[in-house]
């Protein structure tokens, strides 16, 4: 395997070796934090040439010598992994895979430059439609676009431990079924202030790893520490629900 200048996402198997390597870009990182505060670790989400995703987790105890090296959005060979498998009580992964990479002492992380192939964004998308049967699946996060409607103001209020929450609730609707979506605390803060800032109308919102889950009775969207959501991002997925939105609204 060593004479292999790099594997795929799509290749990575648990339990056959540690000297993996891969050409990724990172699209994504984020902590683990405990309901305590604690830092336990960091996630990433490493992206390959082909559009393979894996997330990728950094033990605190190898976060002092690893997460200086990465920076969200370059471009890098990671040599030296192991490759694990999701156990069943592992749920909320950040999009449907049943492996995941663990970096440690031994992983070796160098900048990778002229690999402007590797995309920013890798997203697949799960209809809204569905969504109803992705909240009886409680083991990963899904991938959602839609049209912006109905966002309602901003509420803040004290949760029972006493702190001080936001949340803000509006729909998406990708043209063939709504679904309603809350977020909370930064998220809700950072949505409202980027749709004060909206340059282009209507917003058409791209939501990653977010969680379908059923509340009072009716399912809703809502963000985990992995999720992000991007408005009118250059996608081709948004492009094509803008131009089905004009043929909808044009005059027979």
């Amino acid at each position: 395997m060593a004479q292999i200048p790099y594997q795929m996402i799509s290749n990575l198997r648990p339990q056959i070796t540690t000297a993996w390597r891969l050409k990724v870009r990172v699209t994504r990182i984020w902590q683990a934090i405990t309901q305590q505060g604690d830092i336990v670790g960091i996630n990433c989400i490493f992206v390959d040439e082909l559009g393979g995703r894996i997330r990728a987790w950094i033990a605190a105890a190898n976060m002092n010598q690893l997460q200086g090296l990465i920076t969200e959005g370059e471009t890098y060979n990671v040599h030296n992994f192991v490759v694990r498998q999701y156990g069943a009580m592992q749920t909320e992964r950040c999009f449907e895979s049943n492996f995941f990479i663990q970096l440690y002492h031994m992983t070796n992380i160098f900048v990778a430059e002229d690999v402007d192939y590797i995309q920013r964004h890798v997203f697949q998308f799960t209809n809204l439609s569905t969504i109803i049967d992705v909240a009886r699946e409680s083991n990963f996060l899904i991938d959602v676009v839609g049209v912006l409607q109905q966002v309602q103001p901003m509420t803040t209020y004290r949760n029972k431990y006493n702190q001080l929450k936001n949340s803000i609730q509006f729909t998406i609707n990708d043209l063939n079924s709504p679904a309603q979506v809350i977020f909370f605390d930064e998220m809700a803060r950072s949505l409202d202030q980027e749709l004060h800032n909206a340059g282009q109308h209507p917003v058409i919102l791209i939501i990653s790893s977010v969680k379908a889950r059923m509340i009072q009775g009716e399912v809703k969207l809502t963000n985990y520490p992995a999720t992000r959501f991007f408005m009118n991002l250059h996608h081709e997925a948004v492009e094509d629900l803008r131009d089905s939105l004009r043929l909808v609204n044009s005059p027979m």
